[in-house]
C-alpha cells in the first residue's frame, strides 16, 4: 500500500504553481507602523478630551484686573465711602480688561490694608458692565470715590492687595501701591 505523505496537486494544478497565486499577508514591518499609527491617533484624541487639550467653543469672560497707585489720601478711617463706579479713568481707580467673548460685570471689590480687608459694591444705581473683546466697554476703570473709607488710613508708599468680583463668581486679585 502506498501512502502519500503530500499531496501533489491542488485542484489539478501542483502546489508550487498555486502557492504563487495564493495571498500574501502585509509585512510585518507595515503592520507594526500601522498599528503605532492607530494607538498614537486614539492616544491623543483621548488625552485630549481628558486633559482639556481640545477646547469647546464656549463665550467667556477672561478679565484681567491692573491696580493702577490709589491716591492715599482718597483713602480714610475717617471716610464713608464703600462703593465704586464706572468710568473714565481719574482719581483712584482700578483697570478691568476683557480678552475674552462674552460680556461680564464687576459685582465687587476688596482692599486688602494694614491686615484688613476692606470691602466695596458698585454704587446704588449703577452697573460696571465689562464687555467682551473688541467692543467699546471691554475695558473699564473702577472708581474710587476721594472719601472711600478703610478700615485703618492708608500711608502714600505702602503696598496693598485686593480682589475684584464679577457676576460669574469668578474672583480676580491684584496689588499696588498707595500714592
Amino acid at each position: 500500500m502506498k501512502v502519500s505523505r503530500r499531496p501533489s496537486s491542488h485542484g489539478g494544478v501542483p502546489f508550487r504553481a498555486a502557492r504563487g497565486r495564493e495571498r500574501r499577508a502585509i509585512s510585518p514591518i507595515v503592520a507594526t507602523v500601522l498599528i503605532v499609527a492607530v494607538t498614537l491617533v486614539a492616544s491623543t484624541a483621548i488625552a485630549g478630551f481628558v486633559f482639556g487639550v481640545f477646547g469647546t467653543s464656549t463665550n467667556s469672560a477672561q478679565v484681567a484686573v491692573t491696580a493702577s497707585p490709589l491716591r492715599s489720601v482718597d483713602f480714610k478711617s475717617s471716610n464713608a465711602g464703600l462703593s465704586f463706579t464706572c468710568g473714565s479713568p481719574g482719581g483712584s481707580f482700578l483697570t478691568v480688561s476683557n480678552t475674552g467673548t462674552a460680556a461680564t460685570k464687576v459685582t465687587a471689590a476688596t482692599i486688602n490694608w494694614a491686615g484688613q480687608t476692606n470691602s466695596f459694591s458698585t454704587a446704588t444705581g449703577s452697573s460696571c458692565a465689562v464687555g467682551a473683546s473688541g467692543s467699546a466697554s471691554a475695558t473699564q476703570n473702577l472708581l474710587f470715590t476721594i472719601t472711600s473709607k478703610l478700615l485703618t488710613d492708608s500711608i502714600a508708599g505702602g503696598t496693598f492687595t485686593g480682589s475684584v468680583t464679577l457676576a460669574s463668581g469668578a474672583v480676580l486679585l491684584f496689588t499696588g501701591i498707595f500714592q
